[in-house]
């Protein structure tokens, strides 16, 4: 076989030889991160241990909600949104209220709250071409004070049913499970409906996906429906947690979402994105913050850790945009 010949099947990958593909750098060093996460982890003592895991599966399950609610908004282009941890306490609260209904009809009012409260915004965003974290802003501010306004400083259980979300299946959290099961739906929804393909079109390009037919602002709608209901679940899950639920419930666990969005490898552009990989980096912040509470590190180094972590998955997905 002539030179020619050869780097035309090396090109074609047939069987003289497969494809030659580089591996992308942010890929290679979330890889690298993880391996050393998995050292660390394993080399710390009392990190394995039955007490130390059910701490971890409960401190990713509460805000693990919210992260996964803020991927399909970053999927979409919308980069993120900064009132879904409100829109998470007021869904805790409208729980928490209607438990005197019993909790099937406090779980449908609760996710109700957090869908319409969260679709209004993506009207206003998808319709109206709004600036989304502007709107987040202004949504932020209106939750804050309606809700105490209406509700008061706290909101307590009007039924006793909440303490079952507070249960272990098989000695594992159910807030876990609920977490993983929303992950895997979520992820369902974007691989393999229609409304997942439109999803990514709109956040690579809207006005390409206009062009293909496609109805960007009812995708938006879509799309901050589900991510309020999800961030519902969530807040049923930290005010079934706590016993009570008041505006102060989720407070930070928009920071730690976005965070955890971008370190599972999902573009700030929109576009591309994943909700198990959001479950892997809301897993990595989970495991950080674990390893240096172990290690006796303050709260200033863990959060200093994440967002050192933040800004190298930017750098990177910067400098991959620019090579192509």
């Amino acid at each position: 076989m002539t030179e020619a010949a050869h780097s035309l099947a090396l090109s074609e990958g047939t069987p003289t030889g497969p494809r030659l593909r580089r591996v992308p750098l942010a890929t290679l060093a979330r890889l690298a991160a993880l391996a050393l996460l998995v050292g660390l982890a394993l080399s710390t003592p009392g990190f394995l241990s039955r007490v130390s895991l059910i701490a971890l599966a409960n401190a990713m399950s509460l805000v693990g909600c919210v992260a996964l609610a803020m991927t399909f908004l970053t999927i979409g282009g919308n980069i993120m949104s900064l009132s879904l941890a409100a829109t998470t306490s007021v869904a805790g609260m409208v729980f928490m209220a209607a438990l005197g209904w019993g909790l099937p009809t406090a779980v449908v009012l609760a996710l109700v709250a957090g869908g319409v409260i969260s679709g209004l915004q993506g009207a206003v965003i998808g319709w109206l071409r709004a600036n989304p974290i502007i709107v987040s802003l202004a949504a932020y501010a209106l939750l804050i004070g309606a809700a105490q306004l209406v509700a008061g400083p706290k909101v307590l259980p009007a039924g006793p049913d909440f303490q079952l979300l507070k249960g272990r299946w098989l000695d594992v959290p159910i807030s876990f499970l609920v977490f993983v099961g929303l992950a895997i739906i979520g992820q369902l929804i974007v691989s393999f409906t229609r409304f997942g393909h439109e999803l990514m079109f709109v956040g690579s390009n809207n006005r390409a996906a206009e062009a293909a037919g496609i109805h960007v602002g009812r995708v938006t709608v879509a799309a901050h429906v589900l991510a309020g209901a999800f961030a519902a679940i969530g807040g049923i899950l930290v005010a079934s947690r706590f016993g009570s639920a008041d505006m102060q419930t989720a407070r930070g666990f928009e920071y730690t979402a976005i965070a955890a969005v971008l370190i599972g490898g999902t573009s700030i552009a929109g576009g591309s994105g994943s909700l198990l990989q959001t479950l892997l980096g809301i897993a990595a912040i989970a495991v950080i913050n674990a390893l240096a509470l172990m290690q006796g590190f303050s709260m200033e180094v863990q959060r200093l850790t994440v967002g050192c972590a933040v800004l190298v998955v930017i750098v990177l997905q910067g400098l991959g945009r620019m090579k192509r």
